[in-house]
């Protein structure tokens, strides 16, 4: 025997004895091809009908979201619908690419074991779920060669900024990207098993001012626990953010997000944070920007049609969670966060708003055309009276845009309607708001 055979037969060996360890990994990863049952939790709903109804279009979706956010279960939910469609279990793989043993492998590599396992011939469809897929080396140019040129439908996910930052290179035009936001009030009460009667106007409150508090993680919603989203945001500051943009002073984001967490529903001052924090207004600007594209916090800028106003006005700074924000103030501050709460509630209906100002005046979001905008004003009382001052930035808003129809004004539980110049306004509270709107 030759040396140049020898070594021939040793790389082969090598190369199918790594194959069958990929195997054995697979089927722990993909009960459904031997037609065992999974844990798929409980689903959200909203997510998964969107998806699901997408699942035959060309395009790589893309999942995005803070880690812990129900990624991987929402992945799993679809991998089920599409086993309901009848598809054949053996056409589905599932990858957890944080698996250590996953994620050196090249993604094409994956798809061609996997060919190989159940003898699929290259023009059969199959269904491709990658769980954390910017663990895998060089994941970008990998889907884009598996889209270009196989017959697969690819449904990923992945939590750290650079799944965003990155994507828009090799990707342009073949991805639809899904942010997974923390769960609503309606997917917090099925979570809880709570389904009070429409008669139970009390415990709607309560549960709202709960959810207010306890925020959307779905494992804390189902335990709540302060030392689980210390930990949790721990994990992102340390892992995903520090991460993907190694900042020279990490040590800083908590304060700063103490700062933010105070502010929320004010108009936030850089100048002010800057000087507090002993560091420079870019940095302040720079640090901000990391933490919004970690999926902790949401800017808003000043409803205006000058591109200019929009971009130099002050900004506006939300928590993605309200419960991490209960973090930093506690359990207080339900008007902050109930306003918080009706931001993330525009956002997960992709609803763009901004907030309406002149000088001290103020309404929370302004939403709508620019000709003719809609208005919700955020007043977490029990009482509405209309000519109280703390309405003023509603009656300016009116004035400044007679065309508007439709205000809301969310409240903790007055409720009433009116007609004020040419619009509708409706007193609603927040839960109702929150459930109904």
């Amino acid at each position: 025997m030759t040396k140049r055979l020898f070594y021939a037969i040793i790389l082969k060996n090598t190369e199918f004895k790594g194959e069958i360890a990929l195997e054995d990994i697979y089927y722990a990863l993909n009960p459904w091809w031997e037609g065992k049952d999974f844990e798929s939790g409980i689903p959200r709903q909203v997510y998964l009908d969107k998806l699901s109804k997408n699942i035959e279009r060309k395009q790589i979706e893309i999942i995005a979201g803070s880690r812990r956010i129900g990624k991987t279960t929402v992945l799993r939910q679809i991998a089920r619908h599409v086993l309901e469609k009848k598809i054949p279990a053996k056409n589905i793989l599932f990858l957890s690419l944080d698996h250590p043993r996953l994620s050196g492998v090249p993604l094409t590599e994956h798809l061609n074991y996997f060919r190989r396992i159940f003898k699929l011939r290259r023009e059969e469809k199959v269904y491709l779920f990658l769980d954390e897929v910017q663990e895998s080396a060089n994941w970008e140019a990998e889907l884009k060669a598996i889209y270009d040129n196989e017959n697969v439908k690819i449904i990923c996910s992945g939590s750290t900024p650079s799944l965003i930052r990155n994507q828009g290179g090799r990707l342009t035009g073949r991805q639809i990207t899904t942010v997974l936001y923390p769960l609503d009030l309606k997917e917090f009460l099925s979570f809880r098993k709570e389904t009070p009667s429409q008669s139970e106007n009390y415990r709607y409150e309560n549960l709202a001012e709960d959810y207010l508090s306890t925020g959307g993680y779905p494992e804390n919603v189902l335990n709540p626990s302060d030392e689980y989203l210390n930990n949790l945001l721990q994990d992102i500051l340390a892992k995903d953010l520090a991460g993907s943009f190694h900042p020279k002073k990490q040590n800083i984001f908590r304060d700063l997000m103490r700062l933010l967490a105070a502010g929320v529903s004010s108009r936030t001052s850089f100048n002010r944070l800057s000087n507090i924090l002993g560091i420079s207004l870019d940095t302040v600007k720079e640090y901000i920007a990391y933490l919004e594209s970690s999926f902790l916090i949401k800017s808003v800028e000043k409803w205006s049609a000058s591109y200019t106003d929009r971009i130099y006005s002050t900004k506006k700074i939300y928590f993605i969670d309200t419960g991490l924000q209960s973090l930093f103030t506690g359990r207080s501050s339900l008007g902050a966060k109930a306003e918080n709460a009706v931001l993330m509630h525009f956002l997960r209906k992709g609803e763009q708003c901004g907030y309406f100002a002149e000088s001290e005046r103020e309404i929370d979001f302004a939403h709508g055309a620019y000709e003719n905008p809609a208005g919700t004003e955020v007043k977490y009382v029990s009482e509405f009276n209309w000519k109280d001052k703390k309405f003023s930035g509603v009656r300016l808003f009116l004035a400044r845009f007679p065309a508007a129809k439709e205000i809301t004004i969310v409240t903790k539980s007055a409720e009433d309607e009116m007609k004020a110049s040419s619009a509708r306004i409706t007193v609603i509270p927040l839960w109702k708001f929150l459930l109904r709107f």
